[in-house]
């Protein structure tokens, strides 16, 4: 789609080695569901980055109080 065509331009800041990486990836995943249609759903699906919580180490955390 013309949405998904903009959104793989925008992040991938003018950079044709990301622009292509993006769009391989997009195509196999594609290819993988034998999804007809390419659209900003599969490319937020695939690039969103997973939130988690990370993990302080006993250096990180707080002292303790007496």
């Amino acid at each position: 789609t013309q949405e998904l065509i903009r959104t793989l331009a925008a992040h991938s800041l003018n950079n044709l080695r990301v622009l292509n990486q993006m769009a391989a990836e997009l195509l196999d995943t594609a290819a993988e569901r034998n999804l007809t249609r390419l659209d900003e759903s599969l490319f937020l699906e695939l690039f969103t980055p997973t939130a988690s919580k990370p993990h302080r180490s006993k250096s990180q955390q707080p002292a303790k109080s007496l």
